[in-house]
C-alpha cells in the first residue's frame, strides 16, 4: 500500500484501516527513520527500529521530551487551535520534564503508587468488572469499547486516588466528552476543575489514597505541579489501559491461534495481553523526543534540532520479530511502557486491571463472539484504538454487586442499562457511556 505522499498519513483513513501495512511500506521505503504527517500541514519522524527507540529514549543529552523544543512551534507554523498540541502542546508534568525536575515529578508518583498493593488493585478491578458486566449481562449483546473497557480502568483509578462520587463522576463523564471530540475545551475545563476540586478536598482531609500521598511526598508538589500529575497520571492510566482491554478482547475472540491456546489452556490471559502489546500496542506513534542538535541516521536521514520524532512502537516490533514472539512462551521485552528514564511508571497497574479485567470477563461470559468480520480503528494517529467491539454471548443473570459509589447513597434509584433494551443499541456510545456512569454514582 503505497501512500499518496512521501509521508505516512497518520491522520488519513488508509493509516486508520490498516496502520500496519502503511508503516512496512514506509520502512520499505524509506528506511528504519521515515516522514510522517500527524495531521494535515504538522510533520514529524517516525522512528521504527528497535535498537534506535532504546538508544535514543536513554541519551538524554541529545534528546529531551521538552516540547517547548519544537522547531516548527518555536518558529510560528502551528496554529493555537492545532489538534497536535493536545498531545504535544508543553504542560508541567513528567511526561514534558527531563533531566532533575522529570526525577523528582517521577519519584512523587512513583512512590505513591507503589503504596499501593496488587491485591488491593485486583481486588477493586475485579469488584468494579462485575458491576459493568451486570449492567448488561443479561441482554446477550453489549459494545465492549463503550461499556467496559473504557469504564473499568477509570474507576478503578477514580478508587485508589480517594476520589469523591461527585469528583469522580465529573472525571469520567469529562473523559468521555474529551474521547468524543465533544466540546474538547470545555471538557478539559471540566477535568481539570474536577482534579482541583479532589486536591482541595485532600487537603481539608487526606486519606488512604495516591491523591493524598502524592500531597504530602517529600518532593514538596505544588498544588499546580499536583494537578499537572494527576492530569497525566489519569489519563495516560486510563485510555491506554482501556485500549488494551478491548484490544485482548478482540484477540481471543479474532486471531484463531490465541484463541484455540486460550481455551486448550496452553496460555492464559497474560500471555494474550503480552501478545497485544507487541502486535497492536495501545500507545503508539508517542511519545515525542526533540533532538537538541542535527541528528543524521546510519541510512543518511537528517533530522534537524527540534524536528519532532515519534516513537513508532508497532513498527518497530513488527520489523524485529514479525509482530510477536511465540505466544506460548511469552515474552514481555516489548517496548509498549517506554524505556530509559521515562518508562512508565503505572505499567503494574495496566498489567493488573487489564489481566483482571478481561478475565473477569472471559468467566463470566465465555462465548463471546464479535458481531462484525471487520473492526475498526479509531482515527488516532498517536495509539491504537479500537473504535467499538460489538459482542454477543449467552445472557446470564447479574451478580448483584453493588458499586461501592451507590453504596453512600442508598435512597438512589439506579437507572440501569437492562431496563431499556429497546432503545439502548440504537444510543451514541457517550449517550450509553453516560448512562451507565449515572447508574454507577447512585443517580
Amino acid at each position: 500500500m503505497a501512500p499518496r505522499c512521501p509521508y505516512a498519513e497518520l491522520h488519513s483513513a488508509d493509516f486508520q484501516a490498516d496502520p500496519h501495512a502503511v508503516n512496512q511500506q514506509m520502512v520499505r521505503d524509506h528506511g528504519p527513520v521515515f516522514p510522517a504527517e500527524i495531521f494535515p500541514g504538522i510533520r514529524a519522524w517516525v522512528v521504527a527500529d528497535y535498537t534506535l527507540i532504546t538508544a535514543w529514549c536513554r541519551d538524554t543529552r541529545t534528546f529531551r521530551r521538552d516540547s517547548r523544543l519544537w522547531l516548527d512551534w518555536r518558529e510560528g507554523r502551528i496554529p493555537d487551535d492545532a489538534p497536535a498540541l493536545a498531545m504535544m502542546g508543553h504542560r508541567p508534568n513528567l511526561l514534558y520534564a527531563d533531566g532533575d525536575e522529570h526525577a523528582r515529578l517521577k519519584r512523587a508518583v512513583v512512590d505513591s503508587l507503589g503504596r499501593v498493593p496488587e491485591s488491593r488493585v485486583g481486588d477493586i478491578t475485579r469488584r468494579h468488572a462485575d458491576t459493568l458486566i451486570d449492567a448488561f449481562c443479561t441482554r446477550g449483546r453489549a459494545e465492549l469499547v463503550s461499556e467496559y473497557a473504557r469504564l473499568l480502568p477509570l474507576l478503578v483509578l477514580c478508587d485508589l486516588f480517594g476520589f469523591s462520587p461527585d469528583v469522580g463522576q465529573r472525571v469520567l463523564n469529562s473523559l468521555s466528552d474529551l474521547w468524543d471530540g465533544v466540546d474538547a475545551a470545555k471538557a478539559n475545563s471540566e477535568y481539570e476543575r474536577a482534579l482541583s476540586d479532589a486536591i482541595s478536598a485532600k487537603h481539608a482531609a487526606p486519606g488512604d489514597d495516591i491523591t493524598s500521598w502524592m500531597l504530602q511526598h517529600r518532593a514538596g508538589l505544588t498544588d499546580e505541579e499536583l494537578l499537572a500529575q494527576l492530569v497525566v497520571t489519569i489519563g495516560a492510566g486510563a485510555e491506554p489501559t482501556a485500549n488494551l482491554i478491548s484490544g485482548t478482547a478482540r484477540t481471543l475472540m479474532v486471531d484463531d491461534e490465541v484463541r484455540q491456546a486460550f481455551r486448550g489452556a496452553r496460555v492464559g490471559v497474560g500471555e494474550a495481553i503480552d501478545q497485544v502489546l507487541w502486535r497492536d500496542p495501545p500507545v503508539n506513534n508517542y511519545p515525542v523526543l526533540y533532538p537538541v542538535k542535527d541528528v543524521r541516521t546510519s541510512s543518511g536521514t537528517l533530522i534537524r534540532a527540534g524536528e519532532p520524532i515519534l516513537l513508532g512502537y508497532a513498527a518497530a516490533h513488527a520489523a524485529m520479530s514479525g509482530g510477536g514472539p511465540d505466544l506460548e512462551q511469552g515474552n514481555r521485552a516489548h517496548l509498549s511502557f517506554g524505556v530509559g528514564p521515562h518508562r512508565c511508571p503505572a505499567q503494574g497497574f495496566a498489567y493488573s486491571i487489564a489481566q483482571v479485567g478481561v478475565e473477569t470477563l472471559t468467566k463470566r461470559l465465555p462465548d463471546l463472539r464479535t458481531t462484525q468480520d471487520t473492526l475498526p480503528w479509531r482515527p488516532a494517529p498517536f495509539a491504537l484504538a479500537l473504535a467499538q467491539l460489538p459482542v454477543t454471548f449467552t445472557p446470564d443473570s447479574p451478580k448483584g454487586s453493588t458499586p461501592p459509589w451507590q453504596q453512600t447513597s442508598p435512597s438512589s434509584t439506579p437507572t440501569t442499562s437492562t431496563g431499556r433494551q429497546p432503545s439502548s443499541a440504537a444510543e451514541a456510545p457517550s449517550s450509553k457511556l453516560k448512562s451507565l456512569v449515572a447508574w454507577l454514582f447512585g443517580r
